[in-house]
């Protein structure tokens, strides 16, 4: 954390002596600092190059794993740089961003499983010309509602990463059924004229979890279809089975 601290202060110090004018703060974290000023914040992680991971010093280091998660972050501002350049997907993003922030079942989705979905809806489809925004944002959501990140479903490969790994595997299976459901309700009120609910024009979240009505039709939140079992059960069971098993053998 001094470590941190000290190259945070260093730099404050540097962009200070840039311009006086500027009125900067800084917080640190055990990952990183962020540098704020009136109009924008910068976050700065921590990291070392790979052949240098194995040489970490617990007691001087970050975590081994923090370094090689501030790796990746690397190479997905790279990937994003290369390929997400086109000005709807970025727009498709701060949609995707503003939802999840809103409503509590989208929750799950990672910035990154963000980024990747709305450069998927827009330039994913058979003519590879970039979708009009209003179209990648509906299919969007189809998509999730669909079951695009849900078990067994091809979804999306992480193109950052060795081998054929799906980005929506860093959920748990409940989160991933939660965003499912969550789509589902929303694509139906949209459909049925809701979009400045959607949007954040009228109303509030409520709409993804209670029922509304929308020109006449009833909209009922869609229900969750994976049920998480509970270890004690099993335990409880496990040990009814062990007593039976002594009564028996007595």
């Amino acid at each position: 954390m001094e470590a941190i601290a000290a190259l945070g202060n260093k730099l404050l110090e540097d962009l200070k002596a840039a311009d006086p004018h500027d009125v900067l703060t800084m917080l640190t974290s055990e990952t990183g600092f962020e540098i704020s000023s009136a109009e924008a914040t910068v976050k700065c992680l921590i990291t070392t190059i790979p052949p240098n991971l194995k040489k970490l010093d617990p007691e001087m280091h970050l975590d081994g794993k923090v370094m090689q998660g501030h790796l990746a972050a690397i190479r997905h501002a790279r990937w994003f740089e290369e390929n997400a350049f086109h000005s709807s997907v970025k727009v498709l993003i701060r949609l995707l961003r503003d939802l999840r922030n809103r409503f509590e079942g989208l929750e799950p989705l990672t910035p990154w499983i963000i980024d990747l979905l709305a450069h998927y809806s827009i330039m994913n489809n058979p003519t590879r010309q970039p979708l009009p925004i209003n179209v990648a944002f509906r299919r969007s959501l189809q998509l999730l509602a669909a079951g695009f990140f849900l078990p067994g479903s091809i979804g999306i490969t992480d193109p950052c990463e060795s081998g054929s790994i799906r980005i929506h595997t860093v959920m748990s299976l409940e989160q991933q059924d939660q965003v499912c459901y969550t789509a589902q309700t929303l694509l139906r009120v949209l459909s049925h004229g809701g979009y400045k609910q959607i949007l954040g024009m009228e109303g509030n979240a409520s709409i993804a979890t209670e029922m509304s009505v929308w020109e006449g039709v009833v909209v009922t939140p869609s229900d969750k279809a994976y049920e998480k079992q509970e270890k004690e059960e099993t335990t409880e069971d496990e040990e009814g089975g062990k007593e039976t098993m002594e009564t028996q053998d007595a």
